[in-house]
């Protein structure tokens, strides 16, 4: 097919008095692939700035282009939709998995909150599917596939995605409900109008790359494979027990928002280093016991017996602190030393919330989120929180477990 298009795109050069620039004849080359034929004098800046690679920036994205390129053409085949949509996140954000707009949308296509959730993209304190690499695209391009079904011209779908049906029919309507792009454009603010720009001259940019002269900044993607857990676990902590480091996994999975691997009571799925995996499959099946025990320390119990008028007594009481030895007086005698506090644990119901919990474990929220390293404001049925709370009360604090709504409500009241 390129060789196709090159051979179009000189030919048309070839008649100088019909096609007065090379690069609007290659964007009029696509035409026979399907895509409307849009250049114009914003478009050739935008070309002119792409040649001129200032800090190699073209050449950046030329290098991200082929290493997430793989990902993105599986999900626009999914959906059937033509190989030039491949270059529609480069235009937008240059493959920044972390991009940002004023208006929240976040990815490499963008997507606002609204069109991630209508699509299925988890949205919340700790992930944001919208970043991930490959479930934004699967979004995307879902998206895209029914922006086209109600456009049917690929120019306006593209615009759409971007800018949203709502303000691409308003700028149709003032451009007194003309089909033509060239009249609808002039009803587009500048910053709307970028984006069509954007698309066209950086599709044509990169697909003639290897005619301009410059060259591709390798960027090097870590190959990967999926992992699974089945509870909440730091990243440090998951660095730890693996040697898969933090860095590592921010950059395969750019959807963490905080420094957990997210879990929501269900298998979690999540990307590692492809050569790491031997080191992630020793210790995959008690990660979440090897934490759980590292919260919380099992207490060593000292057997104390003692003799007096002829009776025997044992007692059983905590050493304390995990390797404390008990303390031993100048009479021989064993003194355990009794914590001061302990950590309980609580799984979360339907409709706990931070300020009820706080108040019937006698914390503040701060500690709460402290203690379970939560940065945000949601907890999920099913997660396990743990309290550090008076030993002397550990048996109360337990019970709280077994509670309903309205005894944990009664409890808060009283205080």
């Amino acid at each position: 097919m390129k060789s196709f298009l090159l051979f179009f795109s000189l030919l048309a050069a070839g008649f100088g008095n019909i096609f007065a620039n090379v690069w609007e004849n290659r964007i009029r080359a696509f035409e026979q692939v399907g895509l409307p034929h849009f250049y114009n004098s914003d478009v050739q800046r935008k070309i002119d700035t792409l040649i001129v690679n200032e800090k190699r920036k073209t050449s950046i994205m030329v290098g991200r282009q082929a290493a997430f390129q793989p990902y993105i053409d599986y999900a626009r085949q999914i959906y059937g939709l033509p190989w030039f949509i491949r270059f529609l996140p480069v235009s937008n954000t240059a493959l920044d998995t972390k991009f940002t707009d004023a208006d929240g949308s976040t990815g490499i296509w963008p997507l606002n909150f609204s069109m991630g959730k209508k699509y299925g993209l988890k949205q919340t304190s700790i992930l944001d599917e919208r970043r991930s690499l490959t479930a934004s695209s699967g979004a995307a391009c879902h998206y895209i596939k029914d922006l086209q079904g109600i456009y049917r011209d690929w120019t306006k779908t593209i615009l759409a995605f971007r800018i949203g049906a709502v303000r691409l029919n308003q700028a149709i309507r003032q451009a007194g409900n003309s089909l033509k792009f060239e009249d609808i454009y002039k009803h587009l603010g500048p910053s709307e109008q970028q984006h069509i720009v954007n698309f066209y001259a950086t599709l044509v940019v990169m697909y003639h790359f290897e005619e301009t002269g410059l060259t591709k900044e390798t960027y090097p993607l870590i190959k990967s494979d999926t992992a699974t857990i089945n509870c909440l676990l730091p990243t440090s902590f998951f660095e730890e027990k693996t040697g898969i480091t933090v860095n590592e996994l921010q950059q395969l999975n750019p959807e963490f928002k905080t420094n957990v691997i997210p879990w929501f009571g269900e298998p979690a799925s999540f990307h590692i280093p492809a050569t790491k995996r031997p080191a992630y499959l020793k210790v995959r099946d008690s990660l979440c016991l090897m934490l759980f025990i590292k919260a919380n320390p099992p207490i060593i119990y000292d057997t104390i017996v003692t003799v007096k008028d002829s009776i025997t007594y044992v007692e059983v009481k905590p050493r304390g602190e995990r390797g404390v030895e008990p303390v031993t007086g100048n009479s021989g005698n064993t003194n355990p030393v009794t914590p001061s506090k302990v950590w309980v644990v609580y799984k979360v119901k339907s409709g706990d919330g931070f300020y009820t919990l706080s108040d019937v474990f006698d914390c503040t929220i701060t500690e709460l989120k402290s203690w379970n390293g939560i940065r945000g404001n949601v907890l999920r049925a099913g997660s396990v929180l743990r309290f550090y709370v008076p030993y002397s009360k550990k048996k109360f604090y337990e019970q709280i477990n077994r509670m309903n709504a309205v005894e944990k409500r009664n409890i808060a009241n009283k205080d």
